[in-house]
């Protein structure tokens, strides 16, 4: 059996190692792509993009033509959206699709497990855990790099003694402990 904070330690190293990206996957609910692309399931050309979608998207440009038909029209309609946002968000979000295109296919995975991790936390854990991560963010630079670095050098035995309630001895949750 896991320890109930396995989760928080997933989404802790994600906050660690990529915190840009979660501010993205929070700002920005999927949304259904454009009727006709979902009709015909094929690719969307670069050049078929709007102006404003072309502007919004381009830190990806360079990979668009890998990206999975689905994918390339899940972004077209986001950015569709992103494009009536202010201008300061609309750099927040090129500065995310930014991190999010130099990563690597094993830091893409890590984050998808985070994120699922994330999701099957109780409302009051990914409250806990939502509450850290602002913490995080709210340090200075230093401080978090500093932090990343300290997480970066553990061991894996080290991280899997980390304790995120703060150093008090961690409780099982109800959820996890077999029976009463």
């Amino acid at each position: 059996m896991r320890p109930w904070y396995q989760p928080l330690r997933l989404l802790a190293l994600a906050c660690l190692i990529a915190p840009p990206t979660t501010v993205l996957a929070q700002a920005s609910p999927a949304q259904p792509a454009p009727a006709a692309a979902d009709a015909s399931g094929q690719p969307l050309a670069w050049s078929g993009l709007s102006a404003d979608q072309q502007r919004m998207l381009a830190p990806m440009q360079d990979q668009w033509n890998q990206l999975p038909a689905s994918r390339q029209q899940r972004l077209a309609g986001l950015a569709q959206r992103w494009a009536s946002l202010p201008p300061d968000r609309q750099q927040q979000i090129r500065d995310r699709l930014s991190s999010l295109a130099g990563m690597t296919p094993a830091q893409h995975h890590q984050l998808r497990e985070n994120a699922r991790a994330f999701r099957n936390l109780t409302p009051e854990e990914r409250e806990k855990v939502s509450a850290a991560f602002r913490k995080f963010q709210s340090l200075p630079p230093d401080q978090r790099r500093a932090l990343r670095e300290r997480w970066q050098k553990m061991t894996p035995e080290q991280r899997g003694r980390w304790n995120p309630s703060g150093g008090r001895r961690a409780r099982p949750s109800p959820r996890s402990s077999g029976g009463s």
